[in-house]
């Protein structure tokens, strides 16, 4: 059975995303395994450790080393035999999250549409509040009244 991660709060506030159910099945599938083979995923695991302790020695010869191919290779064929660590997807549970993210798009659009009306209606008050302010400010014009005497 695949088991998808969960998200967990942390402490102060951090969120983490949790593997454990995936890692306990692997781990449960891997005591079954060593009971039906143990001298073969004994061995494989031997060999894991042993060739973890080699790579920490290659490390200094930038790569060069063939220790973490092998490894990795190694690893691999435990992961296969234990189920693998892929996690296969519902094709329907995969279309259902996208007509919902498509439903969460076009609300948000017409959220951006809404917002974006009101950045134009606001725009156009205050620059209609600027004028009226910049009016005020001006000198009144005077008018000189000349009186014949």
């Amino acid at each position: 059975m695949d088991y998808l991660p969960t998200l967990r709060h942390c402490h102060k506030g951090a969120i983490v995303l949790d593997n454990g159910a995936a890692a306990r099945e692997q781990i449960h599938s891997l005591a079954d395994l060593y009971r039906q083979d143990p001298e073969s995923v004994g061995s494989m695991l031997v060999q894991i450790a042993d060739l973890k302790d080699l790579v920490d020695c290659e490390r200094h010869l930038g790569g060069l080393g063939r220790a973490k191919p092998v490894r990795d290779e190694i690893v691999g064929e435990l992961l296969d035999d234990i189920g693998g660590a892929e996690i296969h997807l519902d094709h329907r549970d995969n279309h259902r999250a996208l007509m919902q993210a498509r439903e969460l798009a076009h609300q948000a659009q017409d959220i951006a549409d809404v917002a974006g009306y009101r950045v134009d209606e606001l725009e156009a008050l205050t620059a209609r509040a600027r004028q009226v302010r910049e009016g005020r400010r001006t000198a009144p014009l005077l008018v000189f009244v000349t009186r014949p005497w």
